[in-house]
């Protein structure tokens, strides 16, 4: 049976304590960027990380930010796409929200911040690169308030709006996942985070496969959206013995449903 332990920890931190990371939390920083961006490719993506948060902070302030405000924090970490495949960033999404599991497991809080509308040179002053676009950002410090709270999630779609049997024609019912083991699974991942809250995911239900596919695509901000619920999907499922991976091949497109990835349940 699922729990919400895992959802409760994905509780965005937006203020921070005003002090910097001590030596060794930085190091395990840098080991956990540096192993995920081994497991998912280091020709396609990075991770940057910059503990003088004061710097990041004033490049961007202004000009990026959660709901326009820039947050505030003793470090940032950035995603560094190395080249246009949409599957890169998508990985990086997924990658971003294994890092968040990571950092909360030694006492680091973190926020999303998008990047992608920021002017190149800002970015490249804030996080020193030269290769590669950073449209994607984790704030990270330790909490203000390190109480666990539990989020409201009552602006969320029903799962029968998101999940679909065969084709998008055929809406599947909660007895329908039941039957299949995953009415749990998508109950929960439906909380997961997405660009203002607009859940763009859809999914089609084929036989033994879960096929994901973005609704209205309205370009790298919805690759991010993609990423994080795969993520989502991974870990609750989990507790289900449901293991596989996710085959990933974006076919970017004007109609209304852009696939992204395909799952074995």
């Amino acid at each position: 049976m699922l729990t919400t332990n895992f959802l409760k920890s994905r509780t965005s931190t937006r203020d921070y304590k005003d002090i910097q990371l001590d030596e060794n939390t930085t190091k395990k920083i840098y080991e956990i960027v540096d192993a995920e961006a081994e497991k998912l490719g280091k020709d396609d993506l990075s991770f940057l990380v910059n503990t003088d948060g004061e710097s990041v902070f004033n490049a961007l302030k202004g000009v990026a930010g959660y709901r326009g405000i820039m947050i505030k924090a003793p470090a940032y970490i950035a995603l560094n796409a190395l080249n246009t495949n949409p599957a890169s960033i998508v990985k990086g999404a997924y990658g971003m929200e294994e890092i968040i599991t990571k950092l909360n497991e030694i006492g680091l809080g973190s926020c999303w911040i998008t990047v992608n509308d920021v002017d190149a040179t800002v970015k490249q002053s804030a996080f020193n690169f030269t290769d590669g676009d950073v449209n994607l950002l984790l704030a990270v410090g330790y909490p203000l308030d390190d109480g666990v709270h539990q989020q409201r999630y009552d602006d969320r779609k029903p799962t029968e709006d998101l999940v679909f049997l065969g084709d998008f024609d055929t809406q599947a019912t909660d007895e329908d996942l039941e039957q299949r083991g995953l009415n749990d699974i998508f109950d929960y991942a439906k909380f997961a985070p997405s660009t203002h809250n607009e859940q763009p995911w859809r999914f089609v239900i084929v036989d033994d496969e879960i096929n994901l596919y973005i609704e209205n695509f309205k370009g790298d901000v919805n690759l991010i959206d993609a990423g994080i619920i795969m993520y989502y999907i991974d870990e609750l499922g989990k507790s289900l013995a449901m293991t596989s991976g996710w085959e990933l091949s974006p076919q970017i497109s004007s109609d209304k449903y852009t696939y992204i990835a395909t799952k074995k349940i």
